[in-house]
């Protein structure tokens, strides 16, 4: 299968990163350096780059310090095409362009990368707010229908707060006839979705070497056909709390490992087994739904991996088209291999083995 390709990367003002711009081959591109040395905000530009997304509470903690603004592009061939795909930053403002277009994150091409990193367990012992923004922030990349209609519930439901917290009980029926349209629609969706993801993760988890099997289920707060009621049976509560308690913004994707619940049962080598499978299902999702292999991103490949799980991502590496890994430690199989140092990054020589 064909694969996005990330021709080049260009940074001004972005975190610690040196400006200028960084050229990178199909295959595995490794980058090796000290921690803080700028390896996660490489790959971090190249996620913002190639999908517009950022996990950064603030867009302002993305511009380098006493700078106003920063600016990332990336030069990236998908679909038979080479695009030029720029993201400039601000106080509160991001700004998407598309051979100089300007486009919304919507329209910049979905299925171009994945990311994987060692804050992932998160996915795995964190909140349910983490996992259900990973659900939908895959699922938005899947459908475009899907992140308009998640974007416009999560408005509803803000607007309904407002209107809880100031009592206004008589208003309820405008908000919760649009409450439930949406919701119906995200959860049949969710549902729809989650059958596929959960084959891939499973197949993953075991390729991994897990002896226990790994299920992926939805924990609703509702359905589509009690919706309504159950939004009408709690509605002294929601008054009560200035909040609305029912619905699929509540609603968590459950991981269980065995018979366990992995959230709380999994040791810590386990979950990582279980967020690297949710990272490989989404790899494979997204090129089932595109047709071509996003450029895979791996930072720090190493960390807490035993050696089983890290050939199992170096190996994942080297079957896509493209992939940037970063470690401590050089990247074996590389093509080309980058050491990191105070925000730059400079090609080195693979070393010669003694007897070759």
């Amino acid at each position: 299968m064909a694969g996005v390709h990330l021709s080049s990367l260009s940074t001004l003002n972005y975190r610690n990163l040196a400006p200028g711009t960084l050229n990178f081959p199909a295959g595995v591109t490794g980058v090796f350096g000290e921690n803080g040395a700028g390896k996660t905000n490489l790959l971090e530009a190249a996620y913002l780059a190639l999908t517009g997304l950022t996990d950064a509470p603030k867009l302002e903690q993305l511009v380098q310090s006493g700078e106003r603004e920063a600016y990332v592009r990336a030069d990236v061939q998908q679909g038979g095409s080479l695009s030029i795909q720029e993201v400039g930053l601000g106080r509160g403002r991001r700004q998407l362009k598309v051979d100089g277009v300007r486009v919304r994150t919507g329209d910049l091409p979905r299925g171009s990368a994945v990311w994987i990193r060692p804050e992932d367990s998160e996915l795995v012992f964190g909140p349910p707010a983490g996992r259900r923004a990973y659900l939908d922030a895959l699922l938005s990349r899947l459908s475009a229908r899907y992140g308009q209609q998640l974007a416009r519930y999560d408005r509803t439901v803000s607007q309904r707060n407002a209107a809880l917290r100031a009592g206004e009980d008589w208003a309820m029926h405008v908000w919760d006839d649009a409450l439930v349209r949406l919701g119906t629609d995200i959860m049949l969706f969710r549902r729809r979705a989650l059958t596929r993801l959960n084959e891939l993760a499973a197949e993953a988890n075991e390729a991994l070497g897990s002896r226990k099997p790994l299920t992926l289920t939805l924990a609703e707060s509702t359905a589509p056909e009690t919706y309504a009621a159950d939004l009408a049976g709690r509605r002294a509560e929601e008054l009560a709390r200035g909040s609305t308690v029912t619905g699929p913004h509540r609603d968590d994707l459950t991981l269980t490992l065995g018979a366990f619940a992995a959230s709380e049962y999994a040791s810590r080598g386990e979950g990582r087994t279980v967020a690297l499978a949710l990272r490989r299902a989404e790899l494979e999702l997204l090129a089932e739904r595109f047709g071509e292999k996003p450029v895979l991103l791996i930072d720090d490949f190493s960390a807490e991996l035993d050696p089983g799980r890290r050939a199992f991502l170096l190996d994942l590496a080297a079957s896509v088209p493209q992939a940037l890994v970063t470690g401590t430690e050089r990247a074996p199989g590389a093509v080309l291999t980058l050491r990191a140092h105070a925000g730059r990054f400079m090609p080195e020589e693979a070393p010669v083995e003694v007897g070759a």
